[in-house]
Parts: structure tokens; sequence; C-alpha cells
């Protein structure tokens, strides 16, 4: 593949990538990656405030790419892709010189000195992103990586390379030093020669198939590596449910965006007492919903999956009720089908029945997937202490994906086939730094020598037991007895050996 003419603005490098160059690209990226870290964090972030200033100039541009390249509706390329980036750039911008700066660590057993945890870059950062969210996922991940010191190389799906490139481009006004942040375009080729120039981190966002092999490749260095690997995420309705909110909630839960959300609800579990009352309503709205507001397909390969999934169900005999662009699938058996037990990705949901609250966490949890799930109760402590059981990084009550990516300010991720490593929050932020000590002497404190230093002998010994028992017995008499036994050996050991 041959490359595209770099960007003519300060900051920016824009590559369709031939996988030879990407060595070069990484190790131009290191180069200025040295320069960015010496900003000060409050610097940094101003600067890459910029680009949200940019999401709000171009909003509608950027919603006509997303459209074009990706299929969205209207409401969610607004919704999900920039309400989602703007608010990642605000929160970060806002809080990382906060949840950044170096913290004191008095340690219990040296009290003359004093340890300071610093939050430090990694270096060079890939960023592999998904064409399901094509601008929101990785612009969040990118102003994380820059505002943390970073540099950033992004390789978007070659399924969506303009909504890539654009992403990039929204940063071209926030003064970033010449090849910090880079586009890579290209397909898994790509992604493999980026991993094998040795960045220090990786982020990808995608199957868990191709995560598997993102992380065996990485291994082999060893690069550190988050992945967000999708679900087959369960909306539980409970007996006392509201079944109008439930029914809607699970409509559109399991196709909004075309049910090509890692988020979606793929698998509804109902209490078996009032299955046939939410079914009734799941069934009349799915029959009145407008098939134009679900979004077409993005990605022609993801249609064979709900083709086999489909087949699948089928073949076991299940209840398979298609209503429009929406498939409803039910009936003995439905757990062990494909539908259920593996990432469709698509406006498809499998209906199964439990009674109980220990039965809708057993079937909840039989799984190897833990994103995201949903619970609909009348009685909110009741649905908190089923959450609370669940296998799943995120839990909505109530609700539906209201804890989605969206959502700057919470840590996404997941658990088991999910992937794991966080997005958002103080967790996402701290995933592209690495804590480092500075342990330092206080001021005023006298160079003796340490008491557990050489020559060993039953002074130190003594000496070394009485601290132990002061921090940590919990008997006060023990405590105030080695205490005076700690003062006795300490200046024993200091008129034979005062100093260095």
């Amino acid at each position: 593949m041959s490359a595209t003419p770099a960007l003519p603005e300060q900051g920016l490098s824009w590559l369709l990538a031939r996988e030879g160059e990407i060595g070069f690209r990484v190790s131009a990226a290191r180069a200025a990656q040295r320069a960015w870290a010496l900003v000060p964090v409050a610097e940094r972030a101003e600067r890459l405030a910029k680009a949200g200033d940019a999401l709000i100039s171009r909003m509608d541009e950027i919603v006509a790419v997303i459209r074009e390249e990706n299929g969205k509706r209207e409401v969610e390329a607004l919704g999900h892709e920039v309400g989602g980036a703007v608010g990642a750039v605000r929160w970060t911008c806002a809080n990382a010189p906060r949840l950044l700066a170096a913290e004191a660590a008095p340690v219990t057993w040296l009290p003359h000195r004093k340890p300071v945890i610093e939050r430090v870059p990694l270096g060079v950062c890939v960023v592999i992103s998904p064409w399901n969210f094509p601008v929101s996922i990785p612009l969040g991940q990118i102003v994380a990586g820059l505002v943390a010191g970073n540099a950033v190389l992004l390789k978007p799906s070659e399924w969506s390379p303009r909504c890539g490139a654009l992403v990039v481009d929204l940063f071209r006004d926030c003064g970033l030093p010449a090849d910090l942040l880079q586009l890579v375009q290209g397909d898994g080729r790509v992604g493999a020669a980026l991993i094998d120039a040795k960045p220090e981190k990786v982020f990808f966002t995608g199957s868990l198939v191709t995560g598997r092999k993102v992380m065996a490749a990485c291994a082999q260095f060893p690069i550190p590596v988050s992945l967000e690997l999708g679900g087959i995420d369960a909306l539980i309705v409970c007996d006392d449910a509201d079944l109008e909110l439930a029914s809607s909630a699970a409509l559109w839960g399991a196709t909004m965006n075309g049910g090509q959300v890692c988020a979606s609800v793929e698998r509804i579990l109902v209490d078996e007492r009032v299955v046939d009352a939410f079914m009734g309503r799941l069934r009349a709205k799915a029959e009145r919903l407008d098939p134009s507001d679900v979004g077409p397909c993005s990605m022609p390969l993801q249609s064979k999956v709900w083709e086999r999934h489909l087949a699948d169900a089928n073949k076991r005999g299940l209840n398979v009720a298609k209503y429009g662009a929406v498939s409803l699938i039910d009936g003995p058996g439905v757990e062990a089908s494909d539908v259920y037990r593996d990432e469709t990705f698509g406006p498809i949901a499998a209906i199964a029945t439990f009674r109980g609250d220990d039965d809708a966490a057993r079937l909840h949890n039989d799984t190897d997937f833990g994103l995201t799930a949903s619970v609909f109760s009348a009685d909110v402590d009741r649905a908190e202490r089923l959450a609370k059981r669940l296998d799943a990084g995120l839990v909505s009550i109530n609700d539906v994906a209201a804890t989605m990516h969206a959502f700057a300010e919470l840590p996404w991720g997941g658990k088991g086939s999910s992937g794991f490593g966080r997005s958002h929050g103080e967790d996402g932020l701290r995933e592209f730094t690495m804590p480092r000590v500075i342990d330092r002497p206080r001021g005023g404190i006298p160079g003796f020598k340490r008491p557990w230093w050489y020559p060993y002998d039953g002074d130190q010994v003594e000496l070394i037991r009485a601290f132990v028992t002061i921090v940590g017995d919990r008997h006060t008499g023990r405590r105030v007895r080695s205490a005076g036994k700690l003062l006795t050996a300490f200046a024993s050991m200091m008129r034979r050996s005062p100093r260095l």
C-alpha cells in the first residue's frame, strides 16, 4: 500500500502504512514523546482541550462522515459518538492534573524516609480501534494517552478509515510535537507490524478471536496490553419488575446501533412467573419498530455470524420470531444455542427463564463473558443485591446500557472473555501510566548507619524483633514492652558504631 502525503499541520502524521515503515514511525514517536513528557500535565490538558472545541465546531461534519462510512442513525452518531467523545475530552482534561499528581506515601517501617508515588507516562502507546464506534472509542483513548504524556499511534479499523483520519485531524490545533500523534491505516498485518515494533503498550478493542492474537503477539516481547473484547450481556427481568419499562429497555438494548455494540442485550433472562406478560409486550413493540431506526449491518462479514446463529437456532427447533430487523429466539434448550453462548453482534436476542434471584444469578454467570448487565425490579435494594452477584464490570438497575462507554467518568471494561484493563475514569487514565516511587530522606534526620546493615549481631536481632512487635502486635502491653527493648538495642548499637 502506498503512503499518502503527511498533513501539513504541526503535530500530525498521516500514513497509509507500508509494513516496513512502522519501525521508523514508532522511533519517531518515541523521540517526540521524550519532549512531550517534560510538558506539565496542566499544560498538556490545556492544549488537548482544543480537540473538544473541534468536536463541537465540526459536529455536523463528523456526524456526516460517521453516517456515510458506518451507517449509524443520526441520533446515535450524535449521542454515542460525538457526545461520548466530547465528554471524554472535557472530563480527562479537567481531571488529569489532579489524578496524575504525585502522592505522598508514608511507610510505617521507614519513618525517616519520605517516599512519593509519581504517575509517569509509558512511552509509545498503540491504539487499535474498532469499526462500530470509530470516533468515540479511539478519541477517548488518544486523549488519555496524550494527557498522560505518551505518544500515540492510532490504527483504526480498515472498515472505517475515514473516521480514523478524522479523529486524528481533530487534534490539528492542539500544538502537539511532530510525530507525537500518528495515524496508521491498514489491516491486521499492519497491526501485527505495530506490535513487532515494540511499543510500550497496546490498547485493543475488537473481537475475542482477534484479541487473542493481539495478546499472543504482545506476549513475545512482552508488551502489556489492554483488551476490550465484547460480551453477550444480559438483561434480567425480576418478577416484580415494571414490564412496560423492562420490555422497552430490552428492545432498545438489543437493537441500538444495529445490535453492533459490545454492551448490547444479547440475552434476556425473565422470571418464569412474568415471562408471558413480558413477552407479549416485547413482541408487540418489536412489531411496531421502524426497521430504519435499527440501522444497517456496518460490516458485511458480520452478517455471516447472524446467519450462522439463526441457522443453529432453527436446527435446534427453537422459536425464531423475526420482526423486521429484529429476531427474538426462545424455547427449551436455548441456553445451549450459539446465539445464547456466543457474541452475535447484531439485532438478535435469546430469551431464557429463571425462578428467583439465585437462579437468575446462576443463569447470568453461566458464560465466559462479563462486560455489562441490567437488572429490573421494583425493589431497588433487591436489584442491587442481585447486581453484586453478577460477573460483570458494569451493572445498570432499571435501565439498560446506562453505564456504557459514552460516560467518561466511569471505568469501562469487563472480565473473562470480555477482556481486561479499563477505559475512562481514573482507572482508564492510569492505564496509560506507570507508578514510579521517588524515596528521599526527611529533612533534619542525621545520617546514622541503618540498624539492619552489616555487621549482623544480637542487638540488631532484638531491635528488629521489637520493631515488628510494635508495628504488628495488637496487644498494647507487648507493644509498650517492645518499645523499651527497641530503645535499649538501638542505644547499644550506636555506642559501638554511631556513624557510617
